[in-house]
């Protein structure tokens, strides 16, 4: 095929993916109060990014303050988080100030530039802003091809307030704490704990009534990042997806990866190549997996990532 022929033809594509774009009020955003003036909104989606879910299958929440709004995640495109700022106006005429992004993954971060106009301080890890950065692009096409173009165009606004260690902060009289994982989930990822009202916000550190995605991360460090989780005795928890729950979440989750990571290691020790280990996965989180759905469609990636981790501590 020539280049100019190549050239025509994304010239005809690109309206045609600009006409099937959502729009804002495509998004049925409806904020959740969860604890004095802190709301979720939560995506009734529990599958990846689709043209039938236009997008949205992670969860994000605000917080709002006597000086201002914290955002946390603004979603996989600049117009769900024109959704999420005029979801926030149903609540408040407050702007916003703050917005944190948990990781790079970019249905967490893509909105951020809804924002733009009003200079927000933007929270995240060192190592997830520079994944950000480096594949904005390659987010952003790759929404625009499960949707089938709904998520349309997106301009990129990345972070600008690095965090490089648990940090306490005063935002407008809100006091917000942002932990770091440890890498857990994926390299620089963060989650935000609120202990006036003991709510936490955990991005993808925590997954609810969906299996949990583990191959950007380090399970071992998950479960241990959990552990401390668990010690704040949480009232209410906004996973980065799935349903809201209490601290009962925590541990089952942890459950969840301490189970997928013995079974690795049991496949391991008794010399099973990684696709063999599958089965035995499959077989000791039987019981488990009932409050996980999606496990199938995440299992082998799963021990295909694990394995050599479990490989690399158990000799």
């Amino acid at each position: 095929m020539s280049r100019s022929l190549v050239v025509l033809l994304w010239i005809l594509w690109v309206p045609a993916v600009a006409q099937t774009a959502a729009a804002p009020e495509d998004y049925p955003m409806t904020p959740e109060a969860v604890a004095e003036g802190v709301y979720a909104l939560i995506t009734p989606a529990r599958d990846f990014p689709n043209a039938e879910n236009l997008g949205w299958n992670a969860n994000m929440a605000f917080v709002v303050t006597d000086d201002g709004v914290l955002v946390v995640d603004t979603g996989s495109s600049e117009t769900m988080g024109i959704a999420i700022r005029n979801a926030i106006a149903t609540v408040t005429e407050q702007p916003v100030r703050w917005v944190v992004n948990t990781h790079s993954h970019g249905d967490h971060w893509l909105g951020n530039h809804a924002f733009a106009d009003l200079q927000p301080g933007i929270f995240a890890g060192p190592a997830a802003a520079a994944l950000m950065e480096a594949q904005a692009e390659g987010w952003i096409r790759n929404f625009n091809e499960m949707t089938e173009g709904r998520t349309g165009a997106s301009r990129t606004l990345f972070p600008n307030m690095p965090v490089t260690g648990i940090t306490d902060l005063d935002l407008g009289g809100t006091r917000v704490v942002l932990l770091p994982s440890g890498d857990s989930h994926s390299p620089g990822d963060i989650a935000v704990w609120l202990p006036e009202s003991r709510t936490l916000i955990a991005g993808d550190v925590v997954y609810t009534d969906r299996a949990p995605s583990v191959w950007n991360g380090d399970v071992r460090q998950w479960i241990s990042f959990l552990d401390e989780l668990i010690r704040l005795e949480p009232r209410v928890v906004i996973p980065g997806h799935g349903r809201i729950e209490g601290a009962e979440t925590l541990p089952r989750l942890r459950h969840y990866l301490a189970t997928l990571w013995a079974a690795v290691e049991e496949g391991v020790l008794e010399g099973l190549p990684d696709f063999l280990t599958v089965d035995l996965v499959r077989e000791r989180m039987a019981d488990i997996v009932v409050d996980y759905p999606g496990f199938e469609d995440k299992v082998n990636r799963s021990v295909t990532h694990v394995y050599p981790d479990v490989e690399q501590t158990a000799f």
